[in-house]
């Protein structure tokens, strides 16, 4: 019924005069009186997204569980597959994924292997975030119709990416995590806002005729255990 970024419960009540917006844990909750229109709501609620996209932010900081131990065995996706890590003593601190595993290079004398590990896992997810989605991004801007402004990686915790009403484009570097057809689904996302920069009826038809499956990508989106 309503599509937004993020997962939003409404509750209607006798109770309520007022339409209001309160953030627990990583839930949205909306509440309004019993008749308030589902149209009232998503205007309400989408003139308010990027104050409730910044508290998610907040929130998932607050409350990221560093559950990895960026241990040999240990296994970490990419493009929608999972490869097991490897770490050894080397000359040099790199990473590279080599006959279908992350090779974890560390100096014998690093006190806290773990943190380098996962600061090159980082690194070498942004990297490669980088290159496959500005090369996608292009390619599909085509198909869409648009020219995107600008391309950017960022380090988001609540959102995939965005688009600014100048066409300035940017994603979360962890989309790279995802299988292809979910990353297209978010490169789409984003490149039909060039066309209709909202949420309405109107938007997600043009996402549709890109990704007809695109509400199994968005499922998968949310319910995604990122490693990070």
């Amino acid at each position: 019924m309503y599509d937004f970024d993020f997962p939003v419960e409404v509750i209607r009540t006798n109770r309520k005069k007022t339409v209001s917006i309160h953030i627990q844990g990583e839930k949205v909750k909306v509440r309004a009186p019993k008749f308030t229109s589902d149209e009232f709501i998503e205007k309400f609620v989408t003139a308010r997204t990027n104050w409730i996209i910044k508290k998610l932010e907040e929130i998932s900081l607050r409350t990221e569980i560093k559950s990895r131990k960026y241990i040999n065995g240990e296994k970490f996706p990419y493009l929608g597959r999972d490869y097991s890590l490897n770490i050894v003593v080397g000359c040099n601190p790199s990473l590279k994924l080599k006959n279908g595993l992350f090779e974890a290079n560390v100096l014998d004398s690093d006190e806290t292997p773990q943190v380098t590990v996962k600061d090159m896992l980082i690194s070498w997810y942004k990297e490669h975030s980088e290159k496959l989605l500005t090369e996608r991004t292009k390619k599909m801007s085509k198909i869409v119709g648009v020219s995107p402004v600008s391309i950017k990686i960022k380090d988001y915790k609540s959102r995939w990416g965005s688009c600014s009403v100048k066409g300035e484009i940017s994603y979360n570097w962890r989309i790279v995590l995802a299988p292809y057809k979910v990353i297209d689904y978010v490169i789409f996302h984003e490149l039909c806002h060039m066309l209709e920069h909202n949420h309405s009826y109107k938007y997600w038809d043009k996402v549709s005729q890109f990704v007809p499956d695109w509400r199994d990508c968005r499922d998968w989106l949310r319910n995604s255990n990122m490693p990070f």
